[in-house]
This record gives C-alpha cells, structure tokens and sequence, in this order.
C-alpha cells in the first residue's frame, strides 16, 4: 500500500508533493510572506504571458501564508484582482502578502505580484474570515504537517 501524502502537501499552490502545483515557498519579512517564483510554459495564457487564474492563485496563497505567520486561522470569503501589466512567463516573479487590518472576526488582506526589476504587475485585495473550533484546529494540525 503506498503512503499518501499530508492533504497540506497537496496544496495547489505551496504543496510540496502535487506534481501539477506551483509548489511556491513562503519566508516571513516585515510582516509580510514573500515567495518568489518562476512561471513554467504549462501556465500560459496569451502567448508569452501567465495565465490569470494563475496570478490570482500565487496572490490568495501570499495573503493565505501571511495569515497563517501570523498564527491566524481564517479561509478567504472575498478576493479582488488588478492587473497592472502582462506577467511573464520564464521570469522570476516575487509575490507579498500581509494583513492590512484586523477587524477581529474578519482580516483586510493585500498582496501585490512584482517582476524581477521590481514592476507592479497585478495586485489584490481580500477579506478573510477567521474560523474557529474544530475547523481551526484542523488547519493548524495541516500547516505543522506542511511545515514537517
């Protein structure tokens, strides 16, 4: 029988072990959760260009990651993407992620996508919803799994 790996490994966005996810590594900074990523060809949109349900992936996990550091249990219920400018593929981009402002139940989140010289190309904002009880507990015991 082969061992399946923690569900938080599978995690489209960070997980280490889904073959077909962007597996993006999060370091905390200022208050802010930074990864930095390099967008393969598979994810194309336009010619040339990354894919937007792939910007707006790399975004919710940097405002996921930043909620988490900060040991916040909470799921997003409301997101909104800009795009600034075309993202490129095969170029490294870093991602950023912090909490804008506590609102006790709810978190105010941003997040901005950049090129490697530093140009905003897409930002977003959202709103994540705090759980709590066994849902939150469940979401801890999935990020130390993550984590190990």
């Amino acid at each position: 029988m082969t061992e399946r790996p923690a569900p938080s490994r599978l995690c489209y966005g960070c997980g280490s072990e889904n073959p077909q996810g962007l597996k993006m590594r999060f370091r905390l900074e200022e208050g802010r959760a930074i990864a930095e990523f390099t967008p393969p060809d598979y994810l194309q949109g336009y010619p040339g260009q990354l894919h937007g349900g792939s910007v707006a992936t790399m975004l919710d996990e940097a405002m996921g990651w930043a909620v988490y550091e900060q040991g916040n249990w909470a799921v997003t219920a409301r997101f909104g993407m800009r795009f600034r400018a075309p993202v490129p593929l095969g170029e490294q981009l870093t991602v950023s992620g912090w909490v804008f402002r506590d609102r006790g139940r709810f978190l105010e989140m941003r997040a901005e996508l950049r090129s490697s010289k530093g140009a905003l190309l897409a930002e977003a904002d959202g709103i994540f919803a705090r759980v709590t009880g066994e849902q939150a507990e469940e979401m801890r015991r999935s990020y130390e799994a993550s984590l190990a």
